[in-house]
């Protein structure tokens, strides 16, 4: 198999992983107008409870879109050593890890904000 033909077939794996991995989120996701309208209208334990569940799941799905693109880095720094260009995937690969980390460490923090509000609100 060609490298090109393989370097393909990587790049079709990973984004066919992302929509896996948003697909497995989707189903439990909200839209914006949905979202605001529960974080809105929360006031038991469980509604801030649920939001915190919504946001445990933003953080994995972030998570698992810096861990894909970790391992595109490897593939392109392979593709360079054999002279076939891509200089700049790894950085761009690197930053879009980067950028996402920080949103999983965000949605950490509102994740643990809306268990805090469950703990003192009224059941």
């Amino acid at each position: 198999m060609s490298t090109n033909r393989r370097f393909s077939r990587r790049i079709a794996s990973a984004l066919l992983l992302s929509v896996a991995l948003a697909g497995g989120v989707s189903a439990q996701t909200v839209t914006a107008a949905d979202l605001l309208q529960r974080v809105e209208s929360a006031r038991s334990s469980a509604d801030y409870e649920a939001l915190a569940t919504y946001y445990d799941q933003q953080a994995a799905a972030s998570r698992g879109i810096a861990a894909e693109h970790r391992k595109m880095v490897k593939s392109y720094q392979g593709m360079i050593a054999g002279g076939r260009g891509a200089a700049s995937m790894p950085a761009h690969c690197n930053a879009i890890a980067s950028k996402n980390d920080g949103l999983a460490k965000d949605y950490e923090a509102m994740a643990a904000a809306y268990r805090q509000m469950a703990k003192q609100a009224k059941p």
